[in-house]
């Protein structure tokens, strides 16, 4: 376990806000090993659904910047998602019920900020 707080977690997709929000949080004094993207792929889904193929191919994201120099970078099927997220501070229940909702919805990752203090990034969208 890295922390005995829970972290952080902001759905996003991987394009400029989400660089915007790292931008931040590295100005604020927060170090790469404290900030994780864990970018959900489907590819490496052993249940991959046909509607999550075709969100995937059709939308092109455009994250700007070398955000694997300013976070940790995770691209991972669901499974071990939730194994990340379960490690990074998280029961087993809410890592499960963060990935199915990013299954389920139009976002591609999680931002996760260990400690996060004051408002440095938007909560929610």
């Amino acid at each position: 376990m890295i922390s005995a707080t829970k972290p952080f977690v902001k759905f996003h997709r991987y394009d400029q806000e989400l660089v915007s929000d790292i931008q931040a949080l590295n100005s604020s004094g927060y170090a790469k090993d404290d900030i994780w993207v864990l970018k959900w792929n489907p590819d490496k889904n052993h249940s991959n659904q046909r509607d999550n193929y075709y969100k995937f191919s059709t939308h092109v994201e455009s994250a700007v910047g070398d955000i694997d120099s300013k976070a940790q970078y995770f691209n991972n099927g669901g499974k071990e998602l939730r194994s990340k997220l379960e490690h990074l501070g998280l029961t087993k229940d809410e890592a499960s019920a963060l990935v199915r909702e990013l299954e389920e919805s139009d976002y591609t990752c999680l931002l996760v900020v260990r400690d996060l203090k004051d408002n440095i990034i938007k909560m929610s969208d």
